[in-house]
């Protein structure tokens, strides 16, 4: 009988453990989220399709520029209903806004019409690099991801 108890013991003991664990490790921690990672790199395909195509017309890929914005707000605002969740939707608000290299590029190609590919170039890189380091970090949510991420935030 006496082994039975502590037996019984035992296993509510490790069940406990396990579920403050949980609760503890859930409670405290972004977690990796498939769609917005997928999504992620969606973008990231469509901004730099659009690069590739801006040496063409701004009026030819005017509809392909609209489901890229549609895109950038549904991500800002699927990542804002999300809890726990600060820096991504810093980074979604920065992509929306007009001092992003995604908008100042959109806002170029929009105004010339084309873009020769020396100014493609010099959008792509930094572009890229933004969608790399968000890839990464809904990848990974590690600290140098971040900190990274912070530094474009703080950048004017």
């Amino acid at each position: 009988m006496r082994h039975q108890a502590i037996r019984f013991t035992i296993r509510h003991f490790y069940f406990l453990l396990c579920i403050s664990i949980h609760f503890l490790f859930f409670s405290c921690t972004t977690l990796y989220d498939h769609y917005t990672f997928t999504e992620t790199i969606e973008t990231k395909v469509q901004i730099e399709n659009l690069i590739r195509q801006s040496v063409n017309s701004f009026s030819e890929n005017k509809e392909q520029v609209t489901a890229f914005q549609n895109q950038l707000q549904k991500m800002l605002i699927y990542e804002k209903a999300k809890d726990k969740n600060e820096i991504t939707i810093k980074m979604w608000e920065y992509i929306n806004s007009p001092n992003s290299s995604v908008s100042k590029f959109l806002k170029l190609w929009e105004e010339k019409d084309t873009l020769s590919p020396a100014f493609t170039e010099e959008f792509k890189v930094p572009i890229q690099r933004i969608f790399d380091l968000m890839v990464a970090y809904e990848n990974k949510k590690d600290q140098p991801t971040e900190d990274a991420l912070q530094q474009i935030l703080q950048t004017p």
